[in-house]
């Protein structure tokens, strides 16, 4: 029987598989933002998402790494708020409530297997994309 703890764990895993998955040195570190197209072949798309010093300047002086072109700057700006750090401090977030609901089933004998916390919502809500075609 998978229990919640088993879930959140498995969420956990697959969050940190993707990000293992990113092929980039040091992208967990570095956040995300907006810049324009630089590649006159692509033409005028509204944004890319990648990582690296701001455009503003501010912050450290990475290469830039080329992830995604957006439909739209608000979309762009969604996808770059979601990126790696997000996903680590996710997974560290269901690992912590996978720690909890082990530790309160060790303490409490019978206790039943509640399905209403907002982790296991987020478990299974990404064990649903993950398992999509």
């Amino acid at each position: 029987m998978t229990t919640t703890a088993d879930e959140l764990k498995a969420a956990a895993g697959t969050l940190r598989t993707l990000l293992t998955a990113i092929h980039a040195p040091d992208l967990a570190d570095q956040s995300w933002h907006i810049e324009e197209c630089a590649d006159d072949e692509q033409g005028n798309c509204p944004c890319i998402v990648a990582q690296g010093q701001f455009a503003d300047g501010v912050g450290p002086i990475t290469p830039l790494y080329y992830v995604a072109d957006a439909e739209t700057p608000e979309c762009a700006a969604y996808i770059a708020a979601m990126g790696p750090n997000v996903g680590t401090l996710l997974a560290d977030w269901l690992e912590f409530h996978a720690a909890m609901n082990e530790r309160l089933h060790g303490l409490i004998d019978g206790l039943p297997d509640g399905d209403d916390h907002p982790a296991l919502a987020l478990a299974r809500a990404i064990a649903a994309v993950s398992s999509a075609p």
